[in-house]
């Protein structure tokens, strides 16, 4: 495993080199990210459900802040009454086998879903004048999730007490970084200017925003008038 590690630190160190070689076939690219990304996000995952589990435990036995909400009239006795008749949260035992299924779906939705509005955006760019296809974008999404898959592993980090807060920031740039990367890899197999790559994930970004703000906006909508 410390091959695809010590590859994926130069590749992000040389973006515009990282691409340049022969691209593999589909196969091999899907194959490469996951057998590098899926143990780490199963990882991650493990790690995520045990936290949450803690926190949720707490949350019910009345750790939290009241002085907020008693500043909207909540009673504090009211609220720890309400956090306590919660029902318990499932035990890890229970979780973590579902882990094993719902990891290896959520690792392939997001590359099909980098891969659709990454294309999408450079589509809107004007990036896809060779017209190799949304095959293409599959191949470059796959190949860029395997390098970003380093930041899985510095991301479990974050789990470790005190060291994790200590880290938060510079984990939430390279998130940044390892996001706009993909453009590198959509360029390079597009055989379009780095800039156009680049930007095609910015706006990605954008139109996922700006769809999930109106959806948002619908379901106050319709929530008002169900009132």
């Amino acid at each position: 495993m410390l091959f695809p590690f010590s590859a994926s630190c130069r590749a992000l160190l040389r973006p515009g080199e990282a691409f340049a070689p022969a691209p593999p076939s589909l196969a091999r690219a899907c194959w490469e990210m996951a057998r590098v990304w899926m143990p780490l996000a199963l990882l991650n995952a493990l790690g995520t459900a045990w936290r949450m589990g803690q926190a949720y435990e707490l949350l019910r036995r009345g750790a939290v802040a009241t002085g907020l909400f008693e500043r909207f009239g909540v009673d504090p006795s009211d609220l720890r009454a309400a956090l306590a008749s919660l029902p318990p949260a499932p035990a890890f035992g229970r979780i973590w086998p579902w882990l094993l299924l719902a990891v290896p779906l959520g690792v392939l939705g997001t590359w099909l879903h980098h891969a659709v509005w990454d294309h999408l955006g450079l589509w809107l760019l004007g990036g896809l004048k060779r017209k190799r296809g949304f095959r293409t974008s599959l191949l470059a999404e796959a190949q860029a999730l395997r390098v970003a898959a380093l930041g899985t592993l510095l991301g479990l980090l974050g789990f470790v007490p005190v060291f994790g807060t200590l880290l938060a920031l510079p984990l939430l740039l390279l998130d940044a970084y390892l996001w706009v990367f993909r453009g590198f890899a959509l360029a390079a197999r597009h055989d379009c200017e780095p800039w156009r790559g680049l930007a095609a994930t910015v706006v990605h970004a954008v139109l996922v925003s700006v769809c999930g703000l109106g959806l948002l906006g619908l379901t106050l909508f319709v929530a008002r008038l169900a009132v």
